[in-house]
Parts: C-alpha cells; sequence; structure tokens
C-alpha cells in the first residue's frame, strides 16, 4: 500500500516537473525568439510598438480558437507561413505593422509548440498576472469591474443595446459544444468566418467610440462651446452607426447558418 502511494506520488511529480519544465522552456524560448518585436507587457507607448503586443496576438487568437490545442496549431503554423487572409488580427493592424515575416529561419515547429503553449497559458490578457496573495483583492476588482460593465452603456459602440438585438456570435460561442444545439461542422466554419469579420470590425470601431464619447464628455464640462462639439457628435453618430450595421449583418449571417429550431434554443438560454 505504501509502495503504491509512493509511486503515485512520484507519477505526480514527475508530471508537474515535466510540466514546469516545458512552461519555463516556452519563456525562454519566447524571450529569446520573439520578445523583439512582441513586447510581453500593456505598452504604455503605442507608437514605439513595432508589431503588436504579445497579450494582443494571445487576445485575438483565442477570440477565434475556443481551445489550446487549435490555438497552438494556428500559432505555430501561421509563424512559419503568415498569410493575410489567415491573420487573426484586424485589418488595421496589418495595415500599421505589415504582414509579419516567416519565422521559418529563426525558429524549429518544436519551439514555436513550446512558445505557443506558454503564451496561450501565461500571458495576461487584461493586467499583471497575480499570485496567490493577492488573487482575492483581482477577484474583487473583477467582479466590481463586471458590475460597473452591465450598469454602464457607455461601454458599448452600439446604437441600439437592448436584449432585442442580442449578440448572437457570442451565444453561440458560449454553446459551441452544447449537445442540444448540435452544430455541425460545417455550420461551425461558417460561424467562425462571421464571428471572425464581426469581431475584427468591431475591436476597430470600439476603442474610437470610447475614446470620442471621453473626449465629448471632458470638453463638454469644461465649456467647449455647441457649435465646435457638434462635429464631434455627428462622427460618433456615425461610428455609433457602422457598429451598429456590423451587429445586424452578424445576426443576419448567423441566422441563416442556423435552423430556426438551433435560433430558438440560443433564445431561450
Amino acid at each position: 500500500m505504501k509502495l503504491n502511494t509512493l509511486l503515485i506520488s512520484l507519477g505526480l511529480f514527475l508530471t508537474l516537473s515535466s510540466s514546469l519544465s516545458a512552461s519555463t522552456e516556452g519563456q525562454r524560448l519566447f524571450d529569446e525568439k520573439c520578445s523583439t518585436c512582441h513586447i510581453k507587457t500593456k505598452p504604455t507607448d503605442f507608437s514605439t510598438l513595432i508589431a503588436p503586443p504579445a497579450m494582443g496576438v494571445v487576445r485575438h487568437v483565442k477570440m477565434n480558437y475556443d481551445n489550446k490545442k487549435d490555438a497552438v496549431q494556428f500559432i505555430t503554423e501561421y509563424t512559419l507561413n503568415p498569410q493575410r487572409d489567415k491573420a487573426v488580427c484586424t485589418p488595421n493592424t496589418i495595415d500599421r505593422f505589415g504582414l509579419m515575416p516567416s519565422q521559418k529561419d529563426n525558429v524549429t515547429e518544436e519551439e514555436l509548440k513550446k512558445i505557443a503553449a506558454w503564451m496561450y497559458d501565461n500571458i495576461n490578457l487584461n493586467r499583471k498576472s497575480c499570485n496567490s496573495k493577492c488573487n482575492t483583492n483581482c477577484n474583487a476588482k473583477k467582479a466590481k469591474k463586471n458590475t460597473n460593465t452591465k450598469n454602464n452603456t457607455k461601454a458599448s459602440p452600439f446604437l441600439i443595446t437592448t436584449r432585442g438585438m442580442p449578440h448572437l456570435t457570442k451565444m453561440v460561442k458560449q454553446n459551441w459544444d452544447n449537445k442540444e444545439l448540435r452544430l455541425t461542422q460545417e455550420q461551425k466554419e461558417k460561424l467562425l468566418i462571421v464571428r471572425k469579420a464581426t469581431m475584427g470590425a468591431v475591436m476597430d470601431l470600439k476603442p474610437k467610440v470610447l475614446k470620442l464619447e471621453k473626449k465629448i464628455k471632458m470638453l463638454t464640462m469644461q465649456g467647449e462651446t455647441p457649435q465646435n462639439l457638434y462635429p464631434m457628435v455627428e462622427k460618433l453618430s456615425k461610428l455609433k452607426a457602422d457598429a451598429t450595421k456590423v451587429h445586424i449583418d452578424c445576426i443576419h449571417n448567423t441566422k441563416n447558418i442556423l435552423t430556426s429550431a438551433q435560433i430558438k434554443i440560443l433564445l431561450q438560454r
């Protein structure tokens, strides 16, 4: 009995050690092969960037690939053979930084798999990662942020924010493998195309909307004349109208892929 317990403990220790070793190797390789262009932390001066930050890369990858295996495979294949039509970042990002050159001469496929796995597990999308001592504070702040978001419509780039305009692509993603929904592989492939186009457009428009909203509010309270503010309001309305059109297109295209029964299931959840 004691021998079995010892063997099990030894097995767990070796597994954990192997996992930690792979993670450390992934970070080392990222620092050596990738960090010159892709910084790991949130940038303080965007004008100095020569490539998208790592957290932005991971965020877009996770938006398009909902499991680690597929995400690692995409990062590995794309890094070796980048193509504009396979990119997960927005077109504006590619226009700004250019298409990433192939890294075939800089990193091997096996090294890339370790790098991609480490990025998926360790690149924090929102803030500096917490250790065990500050998890409680982080969770409290996250809960407060979620509450504020629910009660604060300014975070939306759309003109129409009622329940009558559901975010179908988000609802589909949340029920991707729902046995009741029964999405076919063909449907999933088409839905991923819709989601990629929708999220790319929204992520391009939303920062512009929020930035302009903030500017209008600040200038209004500082005493700026209405005549100078009106053009900004018209520009804001145009941006929100464009975002709402994207939303409408998403709903239309998603409904064309799903059956009426599947749509009913989603809307009832």
